[in-house]
């Protein structure tokens, strides 16, 4: 989207939000992973109410200081917005019982995804006056254990030659983007594989004693082929870090051994870790073997319909794909060099709603020069197999 109305894009929208739920009320339905999640956002804003579950089993109990009820008991009061935060096999049976309820979607209550990348982000501004960006990464490194031909980030033409961040860099980043950012849903250190990054613990320890009450979910992404040392173990511990672990068994079977190790040391530090599906499959983003050329209209339709959540930092640049960032320098496009927000030429006075605009699509041109290489939104129709090797890895 193409800014028309710097800092004012949201006002109007923002407007009817409030009014729907004056009170700023919350229930989380579905006490599972996502709605743990999502309770570290709305309990940091003082706005979460309770959880809801069809469980009878969970029901009665508490997720910390939050009650789990029933959503007959919820129907009593019926004094908050409610945001279905369940499996996806489960959500059509939420929203169907919602509705049965006289419950409507998009005002009586939301999706997860919508709401946290979405809706969030503009009531923690125009609300909260806080600005909040739903999930940013900062990758150490572009080098990878394994050369998956179809990564997202073309790290399978990076050597082990090329050079990481600098611990300095990490920091810098960290600095820049908490300065404009109040609080972060999810706060992610990545690759390449994060766990070559020599100076891994350094950085952990760093954004974690400056910053970590400015995030929900703290966590490194990994394919799950490195076994941390004691070091990186111990503040992983202190920092409460969850690892989210690829599963590339399937298409590289000897990994699950490997896997077994991380897990068990992640066990032995009582380290929390997401431990992905085999069964998973990936989108072919194409990157390879598109090319839109540089018609700005088509460009336009694919960055629209395609909304990217994942933002990364990097010093003062803020950008809004870290696929296209990466992809563009590890398979040498070499295009899209200004296709970030620079955070420290923002507007002093309006920089919230700035912010807030760019992570939800704004900018200048209103697409990524790298879209024209890119299958978008597309690509969720192009399934692939994971981790299929360019050689023997």
């Amino acid at each position: 989207m193409i800014w028309r109305n710097k800092g004012h894009e949201f006002d109007v929208y923002a407007e009817t939000l409030l009014a729907a739920n004056p009170r700023m009320k919350y229930y989380i339905f579905g006490a599972g992973i996502l709605g743990k999640e999502l309770m570290l956002v709305l309990r940091k804003y003082g706005c979460l109410s309770a959880f809801i579950d069809n469980s009878t089993d969970k029901q009665g109990n508490k997720i910390d200081e939050f009650d789990i009820i029933s959503f007959e008991k919820y129907l009593e009061k019926r004094d908050g917005q409610i945001i279905i935060s369940a499996s996806k096999e489960n959500r059509k049976e939420i929203k169907n019982q919602l509705e049965e309820n006289s419950l409507k979607y998009r005002t009586d209550f939301f999706m997860y995804d919508e709401f946290t990348y979405s809706i969030f982000p503009i009531i923690s501004v125009y609300y909260f006056d806080k600005s909040y960006v739903p999930l940013a990464q900062v990758s150490v490194t572009e080098r990878c254990t394994l050369k998956c031909k179809k990564c997202a980030h073309g790290c399978f033409a990076v050597d082990n030659s090329s050079k990481d961040l600098t611990l300095d860099q990490v920091c810098k980043s960290a600095d820049c983007f908490f300065s404009k950012v109040d609080f972060i849903k999810e706060f992610v250190l990545i690759g390449g594989e994060p766990l070559l990054y020599k100076e891994l613990a350094q950085a952990i320890q760093y954004i974690g004693e400056h910053y970590r009450n400015q995030i929900g979910t703290y966590a490194i992404t990994t394919n799950g082929t490195i076994v941390p040392g004691e070091e990186v173990m111990k503040v992983c511990k202190k920092y409460n870090i969850l690892y989210r672990i690829s599963n590339y068994s399937r298409r590289i079977p000897r990994l699950k051994n490997s896997y077994q190790k991380l897990r068990d040391a992640l066990e032995t530090y009582d380290i929390s870790y997401i431990f992905s599906n085999e069964d998973d499959e990936w989108m072919d983003y194409g990157f390879d073997y598109v090319d839109r050329g540089g018609d700005e209209s088509e460009l336009l339709r694919v960055f629209d319909a395609c909304q990217a959540p994942c933002r990364e930092i990097r010093e003062n640049r803020f950008y809004f794909c870290v696929m296209a960032r990466s992809v563009s320098e590890n398979l040498k496009f070499n295009i899209g060099e200004n296709d970030y927000l620079d955070l420290n030429k923002l507007d002093r006075k309006k920089y919230k709603k700035e912010l807030l605009e760019f992570t939800l699509g704004y900018s200048e041109k209103g697409y990524l020069d790298m879209c024209r290489h890119c299958n978008g939104a597309e690509a969720e129709n192009i399934p692939i197999h994971m981790a299929e090797q360019m050689e023997k890895a």
